[in-house]
Order: C-alpha cells, then structure tokens, then sequence
C-alpha cells in the first residue's frame, strides 16, 4: 500500500520533511537493483514523489522536480504492464495528481489541467470497481481543475467539475466525515465565486456560500477551530456579492436601500469580529483578512456617504497594520494604496484638504513602485497598476482643483491622461478610450 503524502484538494503537497542523504541514499540503492520486485518499485517511485515534494517545498526548479515525477512514472507504468495491480495503478494516478499541484504552484496552468487529466484517467478503473479512497481522490482532482479553469476564465468548464466534485463528496461523505464536510464547504465556496464571475442570480451565488457557512459551523461546533477563518471569508464574500448586487438594483426608496446596506454591514462586523480575535496571534494572513475586511467596510460606509465614520475604519486600518507598506507582495501593496485612496478620498469629502493629498501622495508612490519596470511584475499586471496609478492621479487632481489649487489640477489630469495614453489597448476592448475622455472632461473642467 502506498504511503504517498495526500494531496486532494489542496494545491500544495501535505508532508513532513525527512532526511534527504537517507532518501537519496536509499534511491541509489534500489536504481542500482536491476531486478526490484513489485514492492521495491512501489518503494522507489514513492521516494521519488518525496524527494520532489521536498524539492517544491523549498523552491526547487520545476525541470528538477518534473524530472524526478518522470522517473516515478516510468518506473510505476513499467511495472503496471507486468500486470495489473490496484495499488500500483493508484500510485500512479497519485503521482499524476502531485505533479499537476507542481505545475499549478508554478503557474503552468495547462499543463496542470493535463496532469489531473491523466490522474482522473488513471484512478477511474478502481472507482468504476467502488473504491471509495479513488472516488475521494477524483473529487479532489475536480475541484483542484475546476478552480483552473475558472481563473482562466473558463466558466462552463469550470461549473461541470465544481458541480461533479461536490456530488462526489457528498457521495463518500461517510467514509471521512470531517474532511469531506471540510472540502465540500471548499467547493461551495469556489462555486459562489464562480457563479459571481457568471454573473448568475444574487439568490443562487448566496445559496452557495451559505451552503459552505453552514458545514464551517458543523465543524466549529464539534472543537475544529481552524475553520473559524474560512467561516469568516465566507461570510464577507457573502457580504461583498450581496452589495455589488445591491448597487445596480433599482429599490423603491433611499431608505430601503439604506436598511439593506446597513444589514450587510452588520454581516461584515461580525466578520471583522471574528477575524480580529484570530489576528491577535500575529499571523500574517490573519491580519491581512482583517485588514481586507476593514476595507471592505470602509469601502462600503464611503459609498453611502457616511465619509467620517469610512475614515475612521482606513485610519484605523492604515495605523494597525503600517508595516505592510514594507511588504514585496504585489496584492498587500496594492491593497495598502487602496486603504490610503479612500482615506483620502473620505477626508476630501470631510474637508482635510491636507490629509487628503498627503494620502493621495502615498498612494502614487506605492502605485509608481508597483507599476515600475524595476517591481518585475509581467505585462498584464503592469497594464492594470498603470491604469490605477492613473485614476490615482485623477483623485489628486479633483483635490487640488476642490482646493483651487489649479495648476497642481492640471498637471495630475494630464500626467494621467499621458499614462492612459501610453498604453496599448487590447484587441476589441474599449475600456482605455473611455478612461481617456474621462480624462479629457477632468482637464476641461479644471480648465
């Protein structure tokens, strides 16, 4: 029987690092046996597994760890043509599974939804025969895929696998009760953000993610804690769909539509709630889905006018975690520039003209970095920190002609429009020309 560290639904390998001289040794020895016998190869293929999972762990080249996944293969199908055998065949489909999380934890998208394919392929004979073990590794497989395809943008694709991975959860759910509940809340939360991106029904996306809350409780309530930061996410996620939908609907009055934001606000507290009690342990992703949703209640009070009470949420947010401007992941530094944008966009509408522009001033700076040939991001994501570094002109450009300060005004909205300009549109998009007569109607009216 195989002792391959797990992997189902995760995109990163589960293991413990061991001894690599002994690993490496213990290799050398099997490969210098030319006549292994079944169990030998098994042996040696599942060394080959951990020697590249130790390798992903701690930033081994991809050629390295493929290579090594190559062998396990060649050895596990040289012995599988001998005759077949349940466990070898498993192993396989195993090893299938473990190089598709390598090439998706390196961004190798295609070639990941092609590995998982082979690994589907390869267990489906043992769940054609009722083994409950393949059927939990193929949900998992479909839910890994499923979430590819839908950052490729995918949809239908990725709607198919996230609706045959919860079915197959929920069809082995009793033979690992908390970890099935675990990854069915999983795919639910993946379908929600799906079904957001489909631009489907408000009631279904909901349907989805309070479907995931529910079975985050079942699991809290029987002492697994952990899942206390899922629950949390979930319930912004929640939070955060329901509101855009509510800002495109039409409501019969103002008032309605108040008392539905204040109830989706009343959501994101408690969300805050329980994020700030895990963020007290000084874990840095805690504190960062604390910190994203304050943002996310700031973001809302500011869009329902309520600018002194949205200042003091991004005020807050900007003193509690101030070290995160000292941080070189793109997404922290992008969401900090936001923090500091709407801070200063509250205080413009409260009348701080000086905070106002010393936040707008912050905001370019870290959006200047951020779209910077030297930052190294690619192309896509240059284009769209170029496109707010030029709306974070376009806000410091309003301060300055609110405060008459005209020519400031003027040299923002043409230091943007210059930006927008120097961009590429894409084939058939349109977003840019529209960005520029913004632009254009900025500077006429500063003028």
């Amino acid at each position: 029987m195989s002792t391959l560290p797990e992997n189902k639904c995760e995109a990163g390998c589960d293991h413990q690092h061991t001894d690599l001289e002994a690993l490496n040794n213990r290799v050398a020895e099997l490969e210098k046996n030319a006549a292994r016998t079944i169990e030998q190869n098994e042996e040696l293929a599942e060394l080959y597994v951990m020697l590249a999972a130790e390798l992903l762990e701690d930033d081994g080249t991809l050629k390295e760890i493929l290579d090594l996944f190559a062998k396990a293969e060649t050895v596990l199908q040289a012995t599988l043509a001998l005759g077949e055998d349940d466990e070898i065949r498993r192993q396989l489909g195993n090893v299938y599974l473990h190089r598709a999380v390598a090439y998706n934890d390196y961004e190798e998208f295609e070639p990941a939804i092609e590995s998982y394919g082979l690994a589907v392929t390869t267990l489906k004979p043992l769940e054609s025969k009722g083994d409950g073990e393949a059927k939990y590794d193929i949900a998992g497989i479909r839910l890994n895929r499923g979430i590819i395809y839908h950052e490729l943008g995918e949809f239908e694709k990725a709607k198919t696998d996230l609706d045959e991975s919860f079915t197959a959860f929920r069809a082995v759910e009793k033979i690992s009760d908390l970890d099935t509940r675990f990854y069915m809340a999983k795919v639910s939360v993946s379908q929600g953000n799906l079904f957001r991106d489909m631009d489907e029904p408000l009631d279904k996306i909901v349907d989805a993610y309070n479907r995931a809350m529910r079975l985050f409780v079942e699991l809290i309530d029987i002492g697994q804690m952990e899942h206390e930061r899922e629950l949390a996410n979930t319930l912004l996620l929640r939070c955060s769909a329901t509101y855009e939908n509510y800002m495109v609907r039409e409501f019969e009055s103002e008032t309605e539509c108040l008392n539905k934001v204040g109830d989706v606000l009343i959501d994101v507290g408690r969300g805050i709630e329980i994020l700030e009690k895990l963020a007290q342990n000084g874990n840095f992703e805690n504190q960062f889905d604390l910190f994203m949703a304050l943002k996310t209640e700031g973001t809302i009070l500011l869009d329902i006018n309520k600018s002194e009470e949205a200042y003091k949420v991004f005020d807050r947010s900007i003193r509690d975690f101030a070290d995160f401007i000292n941080e070189d992941d793109p997404e922290v530094l992008n969401a900090f520039a936001e923090a500091y944008e709407k801070r200063g966009i509250a205080s413009l509408n409260i009348g701080n003209s000086k905070e106002s522009l010393s936040d707008f001033d912050k905001t370019i700076e870290i959006r200047e970095k951020l779209s910077s040939k030297e930052f190294g991001l690619d192309e896509d994501s240059r284009f769209n920190f170029l496109l707010t570094l030029a709306a974070s002109y376009a806000h410091r450009a309003h301060a300055h002609a609110t405060f008459d300060n005209a020519e400031d005004a003027k040299k923002d909205a043409q230091h943007g429009l210059d930006i927008v300009h120097s961009l590429k549109e894409e084939p058939g998009g349109e977003e840019l020309e529209e960005i520029r007569k913004l632009f254009e109607n900025l500077l006429e009216q500063i003028k």
